[in-house]
């Protein structure tokens, strides 16, 4: 267990080297057009007559920026990878029958469902530097909740399935109990979503440049869970060609 959490973990950096790159050609220039409104939003509700503010120095150049990006979604990466390895083993000791390149591809698509889309549909992305900074706290408090919380429901739908498997003799009744666990799990989902408050802050960026963002950064995610299942059903398969 400890080599495939080693190898996920790899495989996840390398997945969120690989993002990272891909926001820093599509997504960074969405971000930097968001906080130029966002500024140019400030310094038109300023009272009138009151001189604009002194625009800052960034405190780092441009280009370590976008090395920083990239550091960070490795980073990122790797926590996926993290998580990745988790998922995986819960899997194959739900399915243990199951093809382990189908389990490193189920485990990649119930982490991309649980931590990234689950959040988004509660919580859409909103680009740096938009939205008031009294509430960011706040804001990053209740989604990084709903992250946990959407991780242990899925974490406990699998415990529930693998607890059904093992303790119901007939097909029939654990079919039943399997369809009873996934309608637990749906009710779990709504009641968070229900008593989870949403964004307290209007988000004042064109409609076209937010769903912009929101649409590249979903489909970061999704690069990252996928280059993250492929690369380690990839090892898989290696893996086994070599023992076979």
């Amino acid at each position: 267990m400890q080599r495939t959490i080693v190898n996920a973990v790899l495989i996840g950096l390398a997945a969120g080297l690989i993002v990272g790159v891909y926001h820093n050609i599509f997504t960074v220039p969405v971000i930097e057009r968001a906080i130029m409104l966002e500024e140019q939003r400030a310094t038109a509700a300023l009272p009138p007559g009151a001189p604009p503010p002194d625009a800052e120095p960034p405190l780092v150049s441009l280009g370590l920026q976008r090395v920083g990006m990239a550091i960070g979604t490795g980073i990122y990466g790797a926590v996926i990878g993290l998580i990745f390895a988790g998922a995986y083993g819960l899997l194959k000791r739900t399915l243990p029958n199951a093809s382990p390149v189908l389990l490193a591809i189920a485990a990649g698509l119930l982490g991309f469902w649980a931590i990234s889309f689950v959040p988004f549909l509660k919580y859409p992305f909103v680009p740096p530097g938009v939205g008031e900074g009294s509430t960011l706290i706040f804001r990053q408090g209740f989604q990084t909740l709903l992250f946990i919380l959407s991780a242990l429901g899925i974490v406990g739908l699998l415990l529930g399935l693998n607890e059904i498997r093992n303790s119901i003799p007939t097909e029939t009744r654990r079919q039943l109990f399997y369809a009873m666990a996934a309608v637990a799990y749906g009710a779990f989902l709504l009641l968070v979503f229900a008593l989870l408050p949403g964004n307290p802050d209007p988000v004042n960026v064109p409609a076209d440049l937010l769903l912009r963002f929101n649409a590249l950064s979903l489909i970061g995610h999704l690069l990252m869970w996928g280059l993250t299942a492929a690369g380690f059903a990839h090892l898989l398969t290696r893996r086994q060609r070599v023992s076979g």
